[in-house]
């Protein structure tokens, strides 16, 4: 990665008011989270892949979800959010818990589904016996559970994957922008010769069995494949779903300890630039960038205060990676004021999500732009 800082004239003014990207900026800040608090227990087998797939459903509550119990035996976490392509989020990765917050556009009347989180978690083969792994909303990670007991029946709000004869357990690649004639493997267990594919919306050319645990298919169609449902179904009837999860190389993490813990829920739609209204509150704001494309993109980003460009920084984001950083790591020595507003330009659109940290309470909110173009 590549940042330059360079200072710029104090004479020159956004067309758009500061005010007026504040007014809009205060729409984009809500979270959702489940409508009952609670904890729930969802049972975890070794060797097995657990997909929770949570429908969050107040569209302003701050309260975060929180999956717990993700002890050194699960091999990975990945998150995708489902159903709208400018929602976002974020996932504290502290402590064995995944402390997850999400955001989206106040009135989104256009949404083909109604939002809904993807966790998928990768269990080994040492996983304990009678092993769970709780989702919470409301109160904070690590409850007693004596305290609080969880409740094994998840209800209609989270939507287990159970373990199957069949199972997916990666599709690679996982996300990203993919020309017409692009192949994508489908791993996994139980595919039996002659087994079907499907990729949600993708048209596909062709579908090749290489064994029980891979099936290899080519796309007909330029795709965007994030968060997209795949499905395996043998001649048998037995099937398998799961979604696709764009896994990007990370360029460095953040020197601030709490932003570095953090990864991004990037939105599935990307854009050529927008603008960020760092808010009043919190202890710092950061701006999140990844590039699901195959080609290169040049990132500028320019701080406004109080109407006027104070100083401009530019990023190099190699297809397939992404980055978290502060706006003091963004520019080093510049002291901004409390109408901080950043506005990012990209060569090729990439994903782009604005992070809002209070390191006092431990937490961190996405924030979506308050103006955007694709």
């Amino acid at each position: 990665m590549r940042t330059m800082v360079t200072k710029q004239p104090m004479h020159r003014s956004r067309d758009r008011s500061i005010a007026a990207i504040l007014a809009l900026a205060a729409l984009a800040v809500p979270s959702i989270a489940l409508a009952d608090d609670g904890t729930y227990c969802v049972p975890v087998l070794p060797s097995r892949i657990l997909q929770l797939r949570v429908r969050p459903a107040v569209p302003n509550d701050p309260t975060p979800i929180i999956v717990d119990q993700l002890g050194p035996d699960f091999g990975g976490v990945g998150i995708v959010m489902l159903g709208a392509p400018e929602a976002a989020g974020t996932a504290l990765m502290i402590g064995g818990s995944a402390v997850i917050r999400t955001v989206y556009p106040p009135e989104t009347p256009e949404l083909s589904s109604d939002p809904m989180l993807a966790v998928t978690i990768t269990a080994s083969d040492q996983v304990r016996a009678g092993a769970t792994v709780d989702l919470t909303s409301g109160g904070s990670s690590g409850t007693d559970a004596s305290a609080s007991p969880c409740v094994e029946d998840v209800g209609e709000q989270v939507d287990v994957v159970a373990p199957r004869a069949v199972s997916i357990g990666d599709v690679l690649p996982g996300g990203g922008l993919l020309p017409g004639g692009s192949l994508v493997a489908v791993l996994g267990d139980g595919f039996q010769p002659e087994a079907q594919v499907l990729i949600e919306g993708v048209a596909l050319a062709s579908t090749s069995w290489v064994d029980s645990s891979r099936i290899e298919v080519v796309t007909a169609v330029d795709a965007q494949l994030d968060g997209r449902m795949v499905s395996v179904t043998n001649p048998d009837l037995t099937s398998a779903t799961s979604f696709a999860t764009l896994r990007t190389a990370d360029l460095g993490k953040s020197t601030i300890p709490l932003l570095a813990v953090t990864e991004a829920i990037f939105p599935l739609q990307t854009r050529a630039s927008a603008v960020f209204a760092a808010p009043a509150t919190g202890t710092f704001f950061a701006l999140a960038l990844q590039n699901p494309g195959p080609a290169d993109s040049i990132v500028s980003v320019e701080l406004w205060d109080a109407g006027e460009a104070v100083a401009s920084a530019t990023l190099t984001l190699p297809s397939g990676t992404k980055v978290s950083r502060e706006v003091s790591e963004l520019f080093p020595g510049v002291i901004p004021g409390a109408e901080r507003v950043l506005a990012v330009t990209a060569t090729v659109p990439v994903q782009m999500l604005g992070l809002r940290g209070n390191e006092d309470e431990s937490s961190v909110t996405p924030v979506l732009p308050a103006l955007a173009s694709p």
